[in-house]
Protein backbone atom coordinates (compact mmCIF):
# COMPACT_ATOMS: atom_id res chain seq x y z
CA UNK A 1 0.00 0.00 0.00
CA UNK A 2 1.84 3.40 -0.89
CA UNK A 3 1.79 6.21 1.99
CA UNK A 4 2.33 9.32 2.38
CA UNK A 5 3.97 11.24 5.49
CA UNK A 6 1.08 12.52 7.54
CA UNK A 7 2.37 15.99 7.65
CA UNK A 8 0.58 16.60 4.48
CA UNK A 9 -2.55 14.97 5.48
CA UNK A 10 -2.32 17.98 8.69
CA UNK A 11 -1.15 20.94 6.36
CA UNK A 12 -4.55 20.07 4.24
CA UNK A 13 -7.14 20.06 6.91
CA UNK A 14 -5.33 23.13 8.03
CA UNK A 15 -6.34 24.56 4.51
CA UNK A 16 -9.97 23.33 4.87
CA UNK A 17 -12.98 25.67 4.77
CA UNK A 18 -13.72 26.73 8.79
CA UNK A 19 -16.89 24.88 8.73
CA UNK A 20 -15.83 21.46 7.63
CA UNK A 21 -15.35 19.51 11.00
CA UNK A 22 -11.86 18.69 11.62
CA UNK A 23 -12.00 15.08 13.63
CA UNK A 24 -14.12 14.20 10.80
CA UNK A 25 -11.56 14.76 8.58
CA UNK A 26 -8.61 13.43 10.87
CA UNK A 27 -10.35 10.51 11.14
CA UNK A 28 -10.79 10.11 7.31
CA UNK A 29 -6.50 9.54 7.41
CA UNK A 30 -7.26 7.56 10.84
CA UNK A 31 -4.95 10.42 12.07
CA UNK A 32 -5.66 12.07 16.30
CA UNK A 33 -5.91 15.81 15.68
CA UNK A 34 -4.46 16.59 19.59
CA UNK A 35 -1.76 14.10 18.34
CA UNK A 36 1.96 16.30 17.54
CA UNK A 37 2.90 16.66 14.14
CA UNK A 38 5.35 13.59 13.02
CA UNK A 39 7.36 12.93 10.28
CA UNK A 40 7.21 9.25 10.84
CA UNK A 41 3.66 8.80 11.16
CA UNK A 42 1.92 7.80 7.27
CA UNK A 43 -0.79 7.92 6.02
CA UNK A 44 -2.33 5.94 3.16
CA UNK A 45 -2.40 7.22 -0.19
CA UNK A 46 -6.25 6.42 -0.93
CA UNK A 47 -6.84 8.07 2.39
CA UNK A 48 -4.89 11.43 1.72
CA UNK A 49 -5.96 11.79 -1.75
CA UNK A 50 -9.72 11.34 -0.62
CA UNK A 51 -9.03 13.51 2.11
CA UNK A 52 -7.80 16.46 -0.55
CA UNK A 53 -11.45 15.51 -2.86
CA UNK A 54 -13.31 15.89 0.17
CA UNK A 55 -11.92 19.74 1.13
CA UNK A 56 -12.28 20.54 -2.44
CA UNK A 57 -15.78 19.41 -2.25
CA UNK A 58 -16.32 21.71 0.33
CA UNK A 59 -15.05 25.05 -0.83
CA UNK A 60 -16.92 27.57 -2.95
CA UNK A 61 -15.79 28.46 -6.10
CA UNK A 62 -12.81 26.73 -8.07
CA UNK A 63 -10.40 25.07 -5.29
CA UNK A 64 -7.72 26.90 -3.84
CA UNK A 65 -7.13 24.50 -0.70
CA UNK A 66 -4.68 21.88 -2.01
CA UNK A 67 -2.36 25.10 -3.91
CA UNK A 68 -2.26 26.87 -0.25
CA UNK A 69 -1.18 23.72 1.31
CA UNK A 70 1.72 23.18 -1.37
CA UNK A 71 2.27 26.93 -0.93
CA UNK A 72 3.09 26.16 3.32
CA UNK A 73 5.80 23.64 2.49
CA UNK A 74 8.71 23.84 4.08
CA UNK A 75 11.88 21.66 3.83
CA UNK A 76 11.84 20.54 7.70
CA UNK A 77 8.14 19.13 6.45
CA UNK A 78 10.30 16.94 4.02
CA UNK A 79 12.61 14.98 6.69
CA UNK A 80 15.94 13.46 5.25
CA UNK A 81 15.12 14.67 2.09
CA UNK A 82 14.70 18.59 2.89
CA UNK A 83 17.47 18.54 5.13
CA UNK A 84 19.40 17.72 2.40
CA UNK A 85 18.11 19.96 0.32
CA UNK A 86 18.70 22.84 2.96
CA UNK A 87 22.38 21.37 2.93
CA UNK A 88 22.61 21.99 -0.84
CA UNK A 89 25.10 24.71 -2.09
CA UNK A 90 22.49 25.55 -5.13
CA UNK A 91 19.35 25.11 -6.26
CA UNK A 92 20.78 22.28 -8.87
CA UNK A 93 22.37 20.67 -6.23
CA UNK A 94 19.02 20.32 -4.39
CA UNK A 95 17.40 19.18 -7.17
CA UNK A 96 19.88 16.60 -7.88
CA UNK A 97 19.83 14.93 -4.27
CA UNK A 98 15.83 15.10 -4.65
CA UNK A 99 16.21 13.02 -7.63
CA UNK A 100 18.42 10.64 -6.18
CA UNK A 101 16.25 10.30 -2.73
CA UNK A 102 12.78 9.57 -4.82
CA UNK A 103 14.58 6.94 -6.92
CA UNK A 104 15.80 5.12 -3.76
CA UNK A 105 12.70 5.58 -1.41
CA UNK A 106 10.51 4.45 -4.36
CA UNK A 107 12.65 2.48 -6.67
CA UNK A 108 11.45 4.32 -9.54
CA UNK A 109 11.85 7.62 -11.17
CA UNK A 110 9.25 9.20 -10.47
CA UNK A 111 11.09 12.76 -10.54
CA UNK A 112 13.46 13.42 -13.91
CA UNK A 113 15.97 16.51 -14.84
CA UNK A 114 16.55 17.46 -18.14
CA UNK A 115 19.18 20.05 -18.54
CA UNK A 116 19.07 22.44 -21.68
CA UNK A 117 21.49 25.33 -22.65
CA UNK A 118 19.35 27.75 -20.95
CA UNK A 119 16.92 26.12 -18.88
CA UNK A 120 16.36 22.64 -16.78
CA UNK A 121 12.94 21.31 -16.97
CA UNK A 122 11.72 19.01 -14.16
CA UNK A 123 9.11 16.27 -14.37
CA UNK A 124 7.14 14.42 -11.61
CA UNK A 125 4.47 11.52 -11.55
CA UNK A 126 2.42 11.25 -14.48
CA UNK A 127 -1.06 11.47 -14.00
CA UNK A 128 -4.26 11.18 -16.57
CA UNK A 129 -7.48 12.90 -16.18
CA UNK A 130 -8.76 9.36 -15.28
CA UNK A 131 -6.74 9.52 -12.06
CA UNK A 132 -8.79 9.88 -9.26
CA UNK A 133 -9.78 13.87 -8.11
CA UNK A 134 -7.62 13.61 -5.07
CA UNK A 135 -4.91 12.40 -7.19
CA UNK A 136 -4.98 15.31 -9.50
CA UNK A 137 -5.53 17.86 -6.79
CA UNK A 138 -2.12 16.73 -5.15
CA UNK A 139 -0.53 16.72 -8.56
CA UNK A 140 -1.72 20.40 -8.86
CA UNK A 141 -0.44 21.30 -5.34
CA UNK A 142 2.86 19.38 -6.22
CA UNK A 143 3.95 23.10 -8.44
CA UNK A 144 3.32 25.38 -5.26
CA UNK A 145 5.16 23.20 -3.07
CA UNK A 146 8.46 23.03 -5.48
CA UNK A 147 7.79 26.32 -5.68
CA UNK A 148 7.69 27.41 -1.87
CA UNK A 149 10.42 24.79 -0.79
CA UNK A 150 12.92 26.64 -4.04
CA UNK A 151 12.36 29.41 -2.15
CA UNK A 152 12.99 28.79 1.42
CA UNK A 153 16.13 27.34 -0.11
CA UNK A 154 17.42 29.88 -1.87
CA UNK A 155 16.37 33.14 0.21
CA UNK A 156 14.97 34.27 -2.85
CA UNK A 157 12.16 35.39 -4.38
CA UNK A 158 12.14 32.03 -6.90
CA UNK A 159 9.76 31.86 -9.52
CA UNK A 160 9.91 28.93 -12.62
CA UNK A 161 9.75 30.20 -16.05
CA UNK A 162 6.68 28.34 -16.96
CA UNK A 163 4.91 25.15 -15.95
CA UNK A 164 3.06 22.55 -17.17
CA UNK A 165 0.21 20.58 -15.76
CA UNK A 166 -0.66 16.95 -17.76
CA UNK A 167 -3.94 17.25 -17.27
CA UNK A 168 -7.26 19.70 -17.18
CA UNK A 169 -6.62 21.43 -14.01
CA UNK A 170 -8.98 21.37 -11.43
CA UNK A 171 -7.98 24.01 -9.27
CA UNK A 172 -7.88 27.85 -9.81
CA UNK A 173 -5.09 28.17 -11.94
CA UNK A 174 -5.12 32.47 -12.05
CA UNK A 175 -4.51 31.69 -8.37
CA UNK A 176 -1.19 29.11 -9.09
CA UNK A 177 0.01 31.61 -11.39
CA UNK A 178 -0.26 34.38 -9.10
CA UNK A 179 1.69 32.24 -6.79
CA UNK A 180 4.17 30.77 -8.94
CA UNK A 181 4.87 34.02 -11.04
CA UNK A 182 4.62 32.02 -14.44
CA UNK A 183 2.07 30.50 -16.64
CA UNK A 184 0.60 27.40 -16.25
CA UNK A 185 -0.32 25.28 -19.07
CA UNK A 186 -2.62 22.42 -18.42
CA UNK A 187 -3.36 19.54 -21.02
CA UNK A 188 0.52 19.75 -21.61
CA UNK A 189 0.80 15.81 -21.62
CA UNK A 190 3.90 16.53 -19.06
CA UNK A 191 3.99 17.63 -15.50
CA UNK A 192 7.21 19.90 -15.46
CA UNK A 193 8.04 23.18 -13.96
CA UNK A 194 10.68 25.00 -16.09
CA UNK A 195 13.84 26.55 -14.57
CA UNK A 196 16.47 29.07 -15.64
CA UNK A 197 20.13 27.20 -15.40
CA UNK A 198 21.15 30.70 -13.83
CA UNK A 199 18.53 30.80 -11.36
CA UNK A 200 19.31 27.21 -10.45
CA UNK A 201 23.12 27.75 -10.24
CA UNK A 202 22.58 30.66 -8.03
CA UNK A 203 23.94 29.99 -4.63
CA UNK A 204 21.59 28.74 -1.73
CA UNK A 205 20.99 30.90 1.60
CA UNK A 206 19.84 28.32 3.86
CA UNK A 207 22.87 26.81 5.69
CA UNK A 208 22.26 25.60 8.93
CA UNK A 209 21.08 22.15 8.65
CA UNK A 210 22.01 19.32 11.11
CA UNK A 211 24.24 17.58 8.55
CA UNK A 212 26.72 20.40 7.55
CA UNK A 213 25.89 21.64 11.35
CA UNK A 214 27.33 18.31 12.81
CA UNK A 215 30.64 18.46 11.09
CA UNK A 216 31.25 22.28 11.50
CA UNK A 217 30.59 21.35 15.28
CA UNK A 218 33.48 18.59 14.74
CA UNK A 219 35.94 21.02 12.90
CA UNK A 220 34.98 23.83 15.70
CA UNK A 221 36.22 21.08 18.17
CA UNK A 222 39.27 20.28 16.70
CA UNK A 223 40.40 23.61 16.22
CA UNK A 224 39.88 24.34 19.70
CA UNK A 225 42.01 21.92 20.93
CA UNK A 226 44.64 22.23 18.29
CA UNK A 227 47.73 25.00 18.80
CA UNK A 228 48.16 24.13 14.90
CA UNK A 229 46.02 24.38 11.79
CA UNK A 230 43.82 21.71 11.17
CA UNK A 231 44.66 19.11 9.29
CA UNK A 232 43.80 19.17 5.21
CA UNK A 233 42.19 15.20 5.99
CA UNK A 234 40.26 16.74 8.72
CA UNK A 235 38.89 20.04 6.56
CA UNK A 236 37.98 17.34 3.44
CA UNK A 237 36.19 14.88 5.57
CA UNK A 238 33.90 17.29 6.60
CA UNK A 239 33.61 18.40 3.39
CA UNK A 240 32.76 14.84 2.06
CA UNK A 241 29.88 15.38 4.78
CA UNK A 242 28.44 18.27 3.63
CA UNK A 243 28.01 16.08 0.12
CA UNK A 244 26.95 12.88 0.84
CA UNK A 245 23.13 13.45 0.37
CA UNK A 246 23.76 14.39 -3.02
CA UNK A 247 26.30 10.62 -3.19
CA UNK A 248 29.28 9.92 -2.57
CA UNK A 249 31.25 13.04 -4.30
CA UNK A 250 34.69 12.65 -6.27
CA UNK A 251 38.10 14.17 -4.96
CA UNK A 252 37.82 16.59 -7.84
CA UNK A 253 34.41 18.41 -6.40
CA UNK A 254 36.05 18.32 -2.59
CA UNK A 255 39.32 20.12 -4.02
CA UNK A 256 37.15 22.39 -6.00
CA UNK A 257 35.43 23.15 -2.80
CA UNK A 258 38.57 23.72 -0.89
CA UNK A 259 40.21 26.08 -3.55
CA UNK A 260 42.62 23.55 -4.95
CA UNK A 261 43.67 21.08 -7.70
CA UNK A 262 42.37 17.49 -7.62
CA UNK A 263 46.16 17.19 -7.97
CA UNK A 264 46.98 19.28 -5.21
CA UNK A 265 44.50 17.87 -2.94
CA UNK A 266 46.05 14.27 -3.56
CA UNK A 267 49.76 15.39 -2.96
CA UNK A 268 48.92 17.24 0.49
CA UNK A 269 46.21 14.37 1.79
CA UNK A 270 49.38 11.69 0.99
CA UNK A 271 52.00 14.13 2.81
CA UNK A 272 49.26 13.50 5.87
CA UNK A 273 49.28 9.88 4.81
CA UNK A 274 45.23 10.04 4.41
CA UNK A 275 43.61 8.07 1.73
CA UNK A 276 40.52 9.61 0.25
CA UNK A 277 38.38 6.68 0.35
CA UNK A 278 38.87 6.25 3.62
CA UNK A 279 38.54 9.78 4.34
CA UNK A 280 34.43 8.54 2.62
CA UNK A 281 34.52 5.97 4.45
CA UNK A 282 34.79 7.80 8.15
CA UNK A 283 32.48 10.35 7.29
CA UNK A 284 29.80 7.67 5.92
CA UNK A 285 30.47 6.18 9.49
CA UNK A 286 30.51 8.73 11.78
CA UNK A 287 27.34 10.40 9.94
CA UNK A 288 25.32 7.06 10.12
CA UNK A 289 26.11 6.64 13.63
CA UNK A 290 24.71 10.18 14.23
CA UNK A 291 21.82 10.03 12.81
CA UNK A 292 21.26 6.52 13.90
CA UNK A 293 21.63 7.72 17.58
CA UNK A 294 19.63 11.28 17.13
CA UNK A 295 16.77 11.00 14.67
CA UNK A 296 14.28 8.29 14.07
CA UNK A 297 14.63 8.44 10.46
CA UNK A 298 13.57 5.55 8.73
CA UNK A 299 17.17 3.02 7.35
CA UNK A 300 16.18 3.87 3.77
CA UNK A 301 16.47 8.15 4.55
CA UNK A 302 19.80 7.50 6.31
CA UNK A 303 21.33 5.54 3.51
CA UNK A 304 20.12 8.00 1.32
CA UNK A 305 21.98 10.41 3.46
CA UNK A 306 24.84 8.89 3.74
CA UNK A 307 25.63 8.60 0.20
CA UNK A 308 24.16 5.08 -0.75
CA UNK A 309 22.11 4.24 -3.67
CA UNK A 310 20.01 1.24 -1.83
CA UNK A 311 19.69 0.49 1.79
CA UNK A 312 20.99 -3.22 1.49
CA UNK A 313 24.45 -1.47 0.48
CA UNK A 314 24.13 0.66 3.34
CA UNK A 315 23.50 -2.09 6.03
CA UNK A 316 26.30 -4.16 4.44
CA UNK A 317 28.83 -1.11 4.83
CA UNK A 318 27.24 -0.50 8.68
CA UNK A 319 28.30 -4.25 9.73
CA UNK A 320 31.54 -3.51 7.90
CA UNK A 321 32.36 -0.35 10.28
CA UNK A 322 30.44 -1.44 13.73
CA UNK A 323 30.37 -4.88 14.03
CA UNK A 324 26.01 -5.27 13.72
CA UNK A 325 23.03 -3.86 11.68
CA UNK A 326 22.38 -0.05 11.81
CA UNK A 327 18.74 -1.15 13.63
CA UNK A 328 20.70 -3.19 16.72
CA UNK A 329 22.97 0.10 16.59
CA UNK A 330 19.86 2.39 17.56
CA UNK A 331 18.40 -0.02 20.24
CA UNK A 332 21.87 -0.32 21.50
CA UNK A 333 22.41 3.63 21.69
CA UNK A 334 18.69 3.90 22.44
CA UNK A 335 18.80 1.74 25.61
CA UNK A 336 21.69 3.50 27.02
CA UNK A 337 20.58 6.95 26.98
Amino acid sequence: MRQSSSIYARKAIAQAPDHLDRTELFAMCKLDGDEPADLSTMVAEEDYIALLARIADAEDGLPRAHIRLGASLRCEDLGAVGLAWKSSPTLMDGWDRAQRYVGVVSGVRALELTRGDQTTEIRFLRLTDEAPLGARLSNEATFASFTAICREASGRPFSPVRAMCGHEFIGDKTFLEEYLDCTVEDRAGVNAIVVSNDEMALPNAVGDDAISRFFDERVEQMLAEMPCDLPLSQQVKSEIGKKLSGGVPKLSDIAKSLGLSARTLQRKLSEEDAVFQELVDQARRELSQRLLRTTQYPLVEIAFLTGFAEQSGFTRAFKRWAGETPRSYRLSAASDQ
